[in-house]
Parts: structure tokens; C-alpha cells; sequence
């Protein structure tokens, strides 16, 4: 029997029919704002559908998005969705050669796409083989297939029935940023954004009719689903860390937006210049964002530039499985930020109802089954597990479905059989009869409120011969330093016996901007100072006391999609690089300086 049909398009459907004309997006463009309504979206999502089923779209089939968030990037997702393709999104700031390799992993069947991405398939045709159904968004030149004009005016005039989806079947392929490993495709099901949609509407309390800033595409189509004006400012929404504060508020006051979601790289651009300037965006009363812990403060001056009854919310989760957790800022603020500050790990909430999860004990090796697997109680740190409808099944392998194609996916075939064993599967997935727990990669654990406490990344921590260290718990005590913008704690050598090393982006006016040569003397002195103050910061505590080693770095690596998370493990090579490179050079000849303490005794 297939699953119960499903597909969270129909939101918008119904949207469209009780507030036909209210705008569903308002896309930032030369002279003002390029807009469109809930019908019209409706409308052309629905012609685009079956223009595509005319081109030869059919359920399963898996075709390549990379469309610039807007009008036209909301239509096309919802028009994919529609006619049962399986959308593969990829995130562009991974540069030219892992957004390449992560597309043709999908052996993908066409691509929807602006100009130059269509423009670098053709001279790449080689590496998508079976790319043929393609849709240029823009002026297409010398390749062949239509354009999104043609497509929408053929879809107008089809009458081309379309496909009935289930819940179980493959909606879209979203890749994983990269920040601690290479990208991997996750496999969505209509299932996992129908509970998104639910999910994330009831808890926020987001309601038809009002008007969201969107500084991440992916949630705009959400807001489209549960009727809410979504507003694309002006900004390259690969880089947000890099947005311009001022376009931001002219978007926010332009529409004079309700509520917003962006990451902390964003708020924390926007509360700056807010809290320099005197700016704000005084009709903002709900906030969102996630992607890597927000910051106590960037929490407070965010709070600081919106409407004083404003509710900031930071959810937690995995582009595996999101949303799991949630938590206000006010709770943050009034609760929890104290205990961040001593190395208790960031408290990201309480689940979501339809999630279930655990601790368990840490384990870096495959885990078959649940039985397997060892519970820890309240207080003790481990790994988390989850499972529930919005937990993604599997990693892309394979996606065949039933012969008859109305199925759910096939787990039964050689194909799927195949994918359930592939390491990534293996790994990240435990057994429990016939469903199966998710292995989030994070470390942390439950309070007696029920509530999980994020102390880093498995595969972050830092293993000591003495003992063990958790990068969010060893980081915040260094972070309290009014001169450290934010520090990352790494391992020199190997685990089991690495060397703790902390690297430090500082925000001392000697000691910012990028060099490359060695440290002046006045450089070298406000530098040996801070590292004298950040031993007498770490020895307060006993997780910290046995830190000896730092690094100045002009500005940590970040993940691509939020520019939040910090790429630990680039840091690390570097860290090792740059030890190895002062015991040759001492400073001051090495240009980053590496300043130490004789370690803890027996360490």
C-alpha cells in the first residue's frame, strides 16, 4: 500500500484561494521591488508544473535548481514539487568545484537554471550524462532546451494531468554545507516538509498575513506555504555574513516586515550597525534563526533594534532533520547564557512534539541497532539520536521507486539494499526494528527540564591523554575576553593524545586585519598580553585548565550556507602547519605568533 498522498504545494493552493490577492513575494530589484501575488503564484506555479510534465518531467526524475532567491526561484520550486521531480539544491558558495561534484553525484536528469550555471553544464556535459529535460532562467545562447518564459507560456496552454505524490516519495536532495566533512545529499520526502511546514508554523505561531524578511531562500517557501508575505532584500544569499546592513533595513522598513529569519551571521551585521547608527526595524515582533549557537549578545542588541515585545527564537536541528529543538531568548538570556559563559555547552531547548531523541554514549565506530546502543541519564554527556516524520531516511544513493512509480521508495531492490549499507547510511543510521534513529554528529546532553545542551560536534572534540574537551563548553570561557571576536579550540596531533590548541580571531585594534608578514613589536606586545590574560581565564576552570597553546588567526573559516559554524577541521591543518612552523622559526618570525605555557602536570 503507498503512503498517504501528501505534498505541502497544496498549502499554497489553499492560500491562494483565501487571500487571492494579498502579495506572496516581494523580491528586491532596480527601482523598487518585483512582486506577485498568492494567485498569480499559485497560477504559475501550476502552468510551470505541467509545462515541465510536457517536457518530460516525470515523478523521480531529479533536476538541478540554481535560480536566484525571488519570484521566479519560489514558482520553480513549487512547480518541481507539483509535478513529483525530485529538486536536487546545492548551495553556490561552496565554489565552482564541490558545487560540480556534488550535481554530478546525483547523475541528475536535467537542470533548471540560470544563464551561466547553464552555461558551465554545457561545456561540462561529460559530467551529467542524462541531462537532458533543461530550463534556462535568463537569456539562453547557445544550448538547446527552453527557456522559463517559454515554459510558463506552454504550460499555460497544456492540459497535461499531474502526478499525485505520497508522503514517502523523494521530493528533493539538499546537501549538507560541508562545514565538517565533504557535502552529502540528503534525501527529502514529501513527508519531511509537509512536517516542517506543520511544525514550524505551530510553534511560532505563523500566521496568513504577515510579512517575513527572508535572508534564507529555503524558508521563504515555507512562508508561501502557510501564507505569509515573504520579502527577498537585496543581498548575495551566499554570502550573508557579507550582507549590507542598510539594504536590510530598507527591505524590513520598505514592508515594514513582522517577523524575519536570518542566520547569526546576519543578526549579528545587522544588531552592529543598529546599535551604532540608532537604526532599528520597529515593526519586527518575531524572530528566527539558526544554523550555528547565536551568541548571548548578538541575542540582546538584536532584541535591542526590533519592537520592545519582540520574541527571538533560535531553532535547532541538521539538514538531516529540522527542526528538532527550540528555545526563546528571553530564556536564554534570563537562564541559560550564565551557565554558556562557565562551559556548561549551549542550551538549544526542548524537542518539538513530533520528535523523539536520546544521549547515548559517544561511539565513533557503526552502531547496527538501538540494543546496541547505551542511554546515558540527565547531566551526562554523549551523543544525540532523534527520529520523526521530519528526519530525513536516508543519504542519497539511490531513489528508485515502485515499478508502477505511485509507490514510496523501495527499500527492497538491489538499488535500495545498496544505498542502506553505504557507509554514510551505515553511519549516521541505527536500526530500530523497522524504522531507524539519526545520529546527529553533536555531542551534548538532557537536563532535568528536558532541555539538550549542545557542547559541539562529535567529530570536533578534542581528545587529550588525560581527558576529553568539547569545543563549545572550552571556547565560551575565551570568548568572555572583550578582545576575542569569537576562538575555536583544536587538537595538534593525534586523538588520544592531541595537544589542545586555541585559535583566536580578536577584535584588539592591534591585532585585527589580515598579515602576512611578522607581528611589530606593539602587535607582539598587545598579543602576549591577551594570551597572558586568556591563561587566567582558562585556569578559573577545570575543563580549560590544562590549555596552554593559542593561535592568532585574521578571521576563522566558516560554513557556506550560514557563515556561522567555523570549519574546526580546516583550522586544525592549519594550526598543525603553523606549530610545526614556529618550532623551525620561533616568533616573532612567524607572522601568527604561537605563545604557550609549560603544560599541566602528567599532561
Amino acid at each position: 500500500m503507498p503512503s498517504a498522498r501528501t505534498n505541502v504545494a497544496d498549502r499554497l493552493a489553499a492560500t491562494a484561494r483565501t487571500m487571492p490577492d494579498v502579495v506572496a513575494v516581494a523580491s528586491a530589484a532596480p527601482g523598487g521591488y518585483a512582486t506577485c501575488t498568492f494567485r498569480q503564484l499559485d497560477d504559475d506555479a501550476n502552468a510551470l508544473a505541467r509545462g515541465l510534465v510536457d517536457l518530460g518531467v516525470a515523478p523521480g526524475v531529479r533536476i538541478v535548481l540554481l535560480v536566484k532567491p525571488g519570484g521566479e526561484f519560489v514558482r520553480l520550486v513549487f512547480a518541481l514539487l507539483r509535478c513529483g521531480a525530485v529538486t536536487v539544491l546545492v548551495d553556490p558558495g561552496m565554489g565552482r568545484k564541490h558545487l560540480v561534484n556534488c550535481v554530478a553525484a546525483t547523475d541528475p536528469n536535467g537542470f533548471v537554471a540560470v544563464s551561466a550555471a547553464q552555461a558551465v553544464r554545457s561545456v561540462l556535459r561529460r559530467r551529467f550524462p542524462e541531462a537532458r529535460l533543461n530550463v534556462t532562467v535568463g537569456r539562453r545562447w547557445y544550448w538547446g532546451g527552453a527557456t522559463y518564459a517559454q515554459l510558463l507560456k506552454r504550460g499555460r496552454q497544456s492540459t497535461a494531468v499531474l502526478p499525485t505524490t505520497y508522503a514517502d516519495d523523494p521530493a528533493a536532495i539538499i546537501f549538507t554545507s560541508g562545514s565538517t566533512g565533504p557535502p552529502k545529499g540528503v534525501l527529502y520526502t514529501h513527508r519531511m516538509f509537509d512536517t516542517q511546514a506543520s511544525e514550524i508554523q505551530r510553534a511560532y505561531d505563523l500566521r496568513p498575513g504577515v510579512v517575513d524578511l527572508a535572508c534564507f531562500a529555503l524558508f521563504g517557501l515555507f512562508n508561501s506555504a502557510m501564507g505569509v508575505t515573504t520579502v527577498f532584500p537585496e543581498m548575495d544569499f551566499s554570502r550573508p555574513a557579507a550582507a549590507d546592513p542598510r539594504k536590510l533595513l530598507t527591505a524590513a522598513n520598505d514592508w515594514q516586515v513582522t517577523q524575519a529569519f536570518a542566520s547569526p551571521a546576519v543578526w549579528d551585521t545587522l544588531s552592529r550597525h543598529c546599535e551604532t547608527t540608532g537604526d532599528s526595524i520597529p515593526t519586527l515582533r518575531k524572530v528566527l534563526s539558526c544554523g550555528a549557537p547565536v551568541p548571548a549578545n548578538v541575542l540582546r542588541r538584536t532584541l535591542a533594534m526590533v519592537h520592545p515585545d519582540a520574541q527571538m527564537h533560535t531553532p535547532y536541528g541538521a539538514t538531516e532533520a529540522l527542526p528538532v529543538a527550540t528555545i526563546e531568548a528571553r530564556e536564554v538570556l534570563d537562564e541559560t547564557a550564565a551557565e554558556t559563559n562557565e562551559g556548561a555547552g549551549v542550551c538549544v531547548g526542548r524537542r518539538f512534539d513530533t520528535i523523539e531523541w536520546r544521549v547515548i554514549r559517544i561511539n565513533d565506530e557503526l552502531i547496527a541497532t538501538i540494543d546496541d546502543a547505551e542511554e546515558l541519564p540527565a547531566g551526562e554527556i554523549g551523543e544525540l539520536i532523534v527520529r520523526g516524520p521530519q528526519v530525513s531516511p536516508q543519504y542519497m544513493v539511490d531513489f528508485t521507486r515502485r515499478a508502477e512509480g505511485v509507490g514510496p521508495l523501495d527499500a527492497a531492490t538491489k538499488q535500495g539494499a545498496r544505498a542502506l549499507r553505504s557507509p554514510a547510511n551505515s553511519l549516521a543510521k541505527i536500526r530500530d526494528g523497522d524504522a531507524s534513529w539519526h545520529r546527529m554528529g553533536d555531542v551534548g546532553y538532557l537536563d532535568d527540564a528536558g532541555r539538550f545542551w549542545y557542547c559541539g560536534r562529535k567529530s570536533q572534540r578534542v581528545v587529550t591523554c588525560r581527558d576529553t574537551l568539547y569545543t563549545e563548553c572550552c571556547e565560551a570561557v575565551f570568548n568572555r575576553h572583550p578582545a576575542v571576536r569569537r576562538c575555536a579550540i583544536v587538537g595538534d596531533g593525534a586523538k588520544g593524545c592531541a595537544a589542545p590548541v586555541v585559535v583566536v580571531e580578536s577584535m584588539h585594534p592591534q591585532l585585527t586585519g589580515r598579515r602576512t608578514g611578522k607581528l611589530a613589536d606593539r602587535e607582539l606586545i598587545a598579543w602576549e598580553q591577551l594570551v597572558a590574560e586568556l591563561l587566567e581565564l582558562g585556569v578559573e576552570y577545570p575543563h580549560t585548565a590544562s590549555i596552554g597553546q593559542f593561535l592568532l588567526h585574521p578571521s576563522l573559516p566558516v560554513d557556506v550556507r550560514h557563515n556561522a559554524k567555523i570549519n574546526r577541521e580546516q583550522l586544525a591543518a592549519w594550526a598543525s602547519d603553523t606549530i610545526a612552523d614556529h618550532k623551525l622559526r620561533p616568533h616573532p618570525t612567524n607572522p601568527y605568533v604561537l605563545s604557550a605555557k609549560p603544560p599541566a602536570a602528567g599532561h
